[in-house]
C-alpha cells in the first residue's frame, strides 16, 4: 500500500512541474474545437440557407423560415465579426468566405420581399387567410422584440431591422397603389368639361367602395394585429389623406358642378363621418380640412353663395308680388300678404335640404347664410316703407313682420336643435329676429304718423288752447272721437300686441301735440284754462285706458300732467320744482318755451318772472350738462327726433303745405280714400268739421320705441 502511495505522489509531482504546458495544451484544444465548429457552421450556411429558402415556397412555413434565417444571420454576423477582428486572410480567401455569408443575406432579402408582399395584401388576407396575416405580423412583432434586446444590450454594431416601421410604410404604399386610379381621375376632373357631373358621380362610387373597405379592415384585418399597434387608426389615416386629396380635386371644380352634385359630395362626406364614428374614430379627427382653399370648404362656400343669390332673387320677387297686390283680409279682420309665409317657406326648404346631409359645419354656414338673407329681406322691406304705401299695406307689413319674428325664432330653435354638439351655440340670429320687430315698430310709427297728419286732425290741434270751441271741450271731444274711429279700424287690421303699441304711440303723439299747443298757442293762462287742460289730460287717460294698461297710460301722459303743474305753479319755488320734474320726462321743454308760459301768467310780477326764469335756466343747464356727460352718442344714422319736437314744429307751421306720410300726395284722409280702393274703410265715423280743407303737415321721423 505504501509503495502505491509513493508512486502516485511521484506522478502528481511531475504534473505540477508541467502545469503551464498542460493549460496551454488545453486552451489550444478548446480553440481548435471551437474553430472547427465555426468552420462547420460557416460551411453549413449555404445548405441551411437553401433549406430556409425552400420553406419560403410554402407560406405556412413562413415563421419557421424566419426563425431559421434569424439563427443563420446571427451565425453569419458573429463569424464575420470574428474574422474582421483579428484574422489575416488573403483576398481570395475573403471572397470565398463572403460567398457563404452572401447566401444567407440573399435568402433573408427574398424572405423580406415575401413578408412585405403578404403585408401589402392585408385586405385580402384579412378576409380569406387571416392565419397567414397573423403569422406575418407575428414575425414583425418578434423582430421588434429582438431589436429592443439588441438595443438594450448595447450591440450598436448590429443594425436594427425596424420591421414595425417598415410594415407601416408597406401598408401606406399599398393604400397609395389602391387609391392611385381614383386620384388620377380626380386630377383629370377639371378638364372633364360637360362630363364633370358624370365623372364626379363615378368618383363618389369609388369613394363609397373605399369607405366600405374601411369597415372590412376594421372587422377582419385589425384583429390580426396586436392591439398596441393601433393598426386600424394607422390604415385609416392613410385612407383619410388620399380621400382629402380627392375632395380637394372635386372642390377645385365646384364652379362646374351643379348644386345637386355638390350635395351628393357633401352627403358622401356625412356618410363617411357616420361610418367612422361607428368604427370608433374620435369626433375631433373625423372631419376633412374645411378651409376656403380645401375641397369641403370650396364646395360648401360655392353652394352657400348660390343659395344666397337664389334666395335674394326669390324674396325680391315675393316682395314685388306683395306690393303689387291688394293685402288679404283674414277671418279675424287682420290684414296681411303671403310674403312672410312664402319667404320663410323657401328659407326652411333650403335648410331642410342641407339638414339631411349635415349637422355640422355646412348646416351652420347655411344657418348663417339664412341670417344674412333675413337682413337683406329686412333692408328691402325698409326701402318699401321709406316710399309711399297705402295704410292697408303698412298694416300688412306690421302683421307680416310680427309673423316673421315668430318664424325666425322657430327657425333659430330648429337649427340649434339640429346642429351637433361642436356647433351648438354658434348661430347668432338674435339681432335679425329683433330686426323684424323693429320693422313692425317702424311701420306702426308710420300708421301713427298717418293719423296725426290727417288734414282735419291737424286743423283740430291748431285750435287747442286758443279757441272758444276748445274752452267748451268740443275740440278735445272731436280729437278723441276721431282717434276712436281710427283705433276701431286699426284694432281689426292689426295683431293685438301691435295694436296696443299703436295705441301707446298714439297717446305719446297726442300728448306731444297737446304740449306743443300749450307752449305755442297759449296767450294767457287762467284758472279756467288750467282746469280745461286738466280735463283734457284726464279724458286722454280715460280714453286710452280702454286699450292699454292704465298704469302705462298714466306714465305716458305724465309729461302733459307735469306741464299743467308748471302752468299752475303758484310760487317761484313751485315753478322751479315742477319744471325740474318736467325735464325728467320732457327734456325738450327749453327755457325759451317755458318763458312763453311764464309770460302768459298775468298774475306774476316782472321780478317774479325774472327770478323764475333765472333759476329754471340754471336747472336746465345743469340737467343738460349731466345728460351730455352720461348719455352715449347716438348711433350713426339713428333718428333722435322726439314726438314733442315733431309736434312743436307742426304747431309752429301755418296751415297749408306738407305731404301725407302715407298714401297719395295731397288731400285729406277722406280724399285719399277716394283715390284708392281700400279693403278696410279708414274714414272716421265721428264727424270732424274743419273750417276749410288744408294740406296735411308732414310728420317726419320715427320715435324711438321699446321692445314688446
Amino acid at each position: 500500500m505504501l509503495q502505491m502511495i509513493d508512486k502516485l505522489c511521484t506522478e502528481c509531482s511531475a504534473l505540477i512541474e508541467n502545469h503551464e504546458k498542460i493549460q496551454i495544451l488545453s486552451a489550444v484544444h478548446y480553440n481548435l474545437g471551437k474553430t472547427l465548429q465555426d468552420v462547420e457552421n460557416i460551411v453549413a450556411l449555404p445548405n441551411e440557407a437553401a433549406e430556409a429558402e425552400e420553406m419560403l415556397k410554402d407560406d405556412s412555413q413562413l415563421l419557421q423560415a424566419y426563425e431559421s434565417l434569424a439563427i443563420l444571420e446571427g451565425t453569419s454576423s458573429l463569424a464575420q465579426q470574428a474574422l474582421q477582428s483579428g484574422a489575416k486572410l488573403k483576398l481570395e480567401d475573403t471572397h470565398n468566405l463572403n460567398a457563404y455569408f452572401n447566401k444567407v443575406k440573399d435568402t433573408m432579402t427574398r424572405f423580406e420581399e415575401r413578408l412585405w408582399s403578404l403585408i401589402r395584401n392585408f385586405v385580402e388576407l384579412g378576409h380569406n387567410n387571416p392565419a397567414m396575416l397573423v403569422a406575418a405580423v407575428r414575425i414583425v412583432e418578434i423582430q421588434e422584440m429582438v431589436d429592443k434586446q439588441l438595443e438594450s444590450s448595447g450591440r450598436a454594431a448590429v443594425p436594427m431591422k425596424r420591421y414595425r416601421k417598415r410594415m407601416q410604410q408597406q401598408i401606406g404604399m399599398c393604400i397609395q397603389d389602391m387609391t392611385a386610379p381614383l386620384l388620377q381621375r380626380c386630377s383629370q376632373l377639371a378638364a372633364a368639361g360637360e362630363d364633370t357631373d358624370k365623372r364626379s358621380n363615378d368618383i363618389l362610387d369609388d369613394a363609397h367602395n373605399f369607405v366600405s373597405q374601411l369597415a372590412d379592415i376594421y372587422d377582419y384585418v385589425s384583429p390580426c394585429f396586436p392591439e398596441k399597434y393601433g393598426i386600424f387608426h394607422v390604415i385609416w389615416k392613410q385612407y383619410h389623406e388620399h380621400l382629402a386629396f380627392m375632395l380637394d380635386c372635386v372642390g377645385a371644380c365646384a364652379e362646374q358642378l351643379a348644386n345637386a352634385d355638390i350635395l351628393k359630395v357633401m352627403g358622401w362626406v356625412n356618410q363617411y363621418s357616420d361610418t367612422l364614428r361607428d368604427l370608433g374614430i374620435e369626433e375631433d379627427e373625423l372631419g376633412f380640412p374645411t378651409g376656403s382653399e380645401r375641397g369641403v370648404g370650396m364646395l360648401t362656400d360655392k353652394y352657400i353663395e348660390r343659395m344666397r343669390q337664389q334666395l335674394n332673387t326669390w324674396f325680391t320677387n315675393i316682395l314685388q308680388a306683395d306690393m303689387s297686390a291688394e293685402p288679404k283680409v283674414g277671418d279675424d279682420g287682420t290684414i296681411s300678404t303671403p310674403g312672410a309665409v312664402d319667404f320663410f317657406r323657401v328659407v326652411n326648404a333650403q335648410v331642410n335640404v342641407v339638414e339631411d346631409i349635415s349637422k355640422g359645419d355646412m348646416l351652420l354656414k347655411t344657418g348663417q347664410m339664412a341670417v344674412r338673407v333675413m337682413r337683406d329681406f329686412q333692408d328691402a322691406e325698409r326701402r318699401y316703407l321709406e316710399g309711399e304705401l297705402g295704410v292697408e299695406m303698412v298694416c300688412a307689413m306690421v302683421n307680416n313682420n310680427v309673423r316673421c319674428y315668430n318664424e325666425s325664432m322657430d327657425f333659430a330653435e330648429r337649427v340649434e336643435d339640429s346642429l351637433d354638439d361642436d356647433h351648438k351655440g354658434l348661430l347668432d340670429i338674435e339681432e335679425q329676429c329683433r330686426g323684424f320687430l323693429e320693422l313692425a315698430k317702424s311701420a306702426t310709427a308710420l300708421l301713427v304718423k298717418s293719423i296725426f297728419s290727417d288734414t282735419a286732425f291737424v286743423d283740430l290741434f291748431s285750435k287747442l288752447c286758443c279757441s272758444d270751441d276748445w274752452k267748451q271741450g268740443t275740440i278735445t271731444a272731436s280729437i278723441l272721437a276721431t282717434l276712436g274711429d281710427y283705433l276701431a279700424d286699426f284694432k281689426r287690421m292689426l295683431e293685438e300686441a301691435f295694436f296696443k303699441r299703436l295705441c301707446e304711440m298714439s297717446l305719446e303723439e297726442g300728448v306731444a301735440h297737446f304740449m306743443a299747443a300749450v307752449v305755442t298757442f297759449t296767450r294767457a293762462i287762467t284758472e279756467e284754462g288750467v282746469q280745461r287742460l286738466q280735463s283734457d289730460r284726464d279724458q286722454l287717460v280715460a280714453f286710452f285706458s280702454q286699450h292699454c294698461k292704465p298704469e302705462r297710460v298714466v306714465k305716458l301722459a305724465a309729461p302733459l300732467q307735469d306741464l299743467i303743474d308748471v302752468a299752475a305753479a303758484d310760487s317761484v319755488d313751485t315753478f322751479v320744482l315742477t319744471y325740474t320734474t318736467l325735464l325728467q320726462v320732457a327734456p325738450g321743454i327749453s327755457p325759451a318755451l317755458l318763458e312763453r308760459i311764464v309770460q302768459a301768467r298775468s298774475d306774476l310780477s316782472k321780478a317774479d318772472s325774472r327770478e323764475v326764469m333765472l333759476e329754471c335756466r340754471e336747472v336746465f343747464a345743469t340737467k343738460h350738462s349731466n345728460d351730455s356727460s352720461e348719455a352715449p352718442l347716438p348711433a350713426k344714422g339713428k333718428n333722435t327726433t322726439t314726438p314733442f319736437k315733431v309736434a312743436l314744429a307742426a304747431a309752429k307751421k301755418k296751415p297749408g303745405g306738407g305731404d301725407h306720410a302715407l298714401g297719395p300726395k295731397g288731400g285729406s284722409k277722406s280724399e285719399d280714400k277716394a283715390l284708392r280702393t281700400a279693403s278696410v274703410p279708414l274714414v272716421p265715423k265721428a264727424a270732424v268739421q274743419a273750417s276749410k280743407p288744408q294740406e296735411p303737415v308732414m310728420i317726419s321721423g320715427i320715435p324711438k320705441l321699446e321692445m314688446i
